[in-house]
């Protein structure tokens, strides 16, 4: 989610597409859902969701846990939508859990959710102006990163492009960046899996007393993305974290952006890092 000099952070991710409206557990299963609310007990600074409402973007945050919280319950089984991502957050130290830091981030009609950071904090935020932050709020690396894309699609870029463009620009610039992200607009779901070189923050699952009962994939595979699709065309994207069969992983250093409407993917592989300088 967020990263300063001050340390790493850890996220997770979640979303669905339908061709009607549904909810995430009818996309990914009743005991997925239970188990992706549980990887709370890690992830305890907060979650937030945002989902289509017809052809309007809703956004709900909350900067308590969502291991326990019946609002996240509901968010995954009770409000059916064509779209919707998740987030939980455990934050970076020095950014408080508050609903400001607290993810999806909303501009308009374009939310977005980030797992990840982004370091040195100091370099990433001279890029942007005190306008630019201030109108995505929050103080966090994933709020400079977010205001970076705006500042292309604003400039008349497609939203796919000035996703990848952003996030090849920065892998370039930050090499041990992690950058998973998703990005929903009333058209779009975008999912970027940009991580490779980025290193676990294996003290933390130390320090979370966890043991035996960290989340499945999180030592070897903690910035993994993962995608299945259901046979009605459905689709959905988690991070680490689930287990059960049909996940299958996304390739590092890519990105994909799922058409709304016709449920079609276009794939797009984002420049290796070397290749980038």
């Amino acid at each position: 989610m967020e990263g300063t000099e001050r340390g790493k952070t850890m996220c997770r991710l979640l979303a669905h597409v339908s061709p009607a409206p549904a909810t995430t557990k009818d996309v990914i299963g009743a005991r997925a859902a239970v188990e992706w609310q549980r990887l709370g007990r890690l992830h305890t600074d907060g979650w937030g969701t945002a989902w289509l409402d017809g052809d309007a973007v809703r956004r709900y945050r909350d900067p308590v846990r969502g291991l326990d919280n019946p609002d996240l319950t509901d968010a995954l089984g009770d409000t059916p939508s064509r779209a919707r991502l998740t987030h939980l957050r455990l934050a970076t130290e020095g950014f408080a859990s508050r609903v400001q830091n607290t993810h999806p981030f909303r501009v308009d009609e374009i939310v977005l959710a980030h797992n990840g950071s982004v370091t040195p904090f100091a370099r990433l935020r001279a890029k942007v102006t005190d306008e630019e932050l201030a109108r995505v709020g929050g103080e966090t690396d994933t709020a400079v990163v977010f205001a970076l894309i705006l500042r292309r699609h604003d400039a008349g870029e497609p939203l796919f492009d000035a996703v990848t463009a952003t996030v090849t620009e920065l892998r370039r610039e930050f090499p041990t960046s992690a950058l998973n992200l998703l990005v929903l607009s009333p058209r779009e779901l975008i999912a970027v899996h940009a991580n490779e070189g980025a290193p676990i923050p294996h003290e933390l699952f130390e320090e979370s007393g966890l043991g035996d009962d960290l989340p499945a994939g999180h030592v070897d595979h903690y910035y993994q993305l993962s995608w299945r699709r259901s046979e009605d065309g459905s689709i959905a994207v988690t991070s680490s974290g689930l287990t059960g069969d049909g996940w299958n992983r996304m390739a590092p250093e890519t990105a994909v952006r799922v058409d709304l409407a016709e449920l079609t993917v276009d794939r797009r592989e984002l420049r290796p890092v070397e290749a980038a300088a």
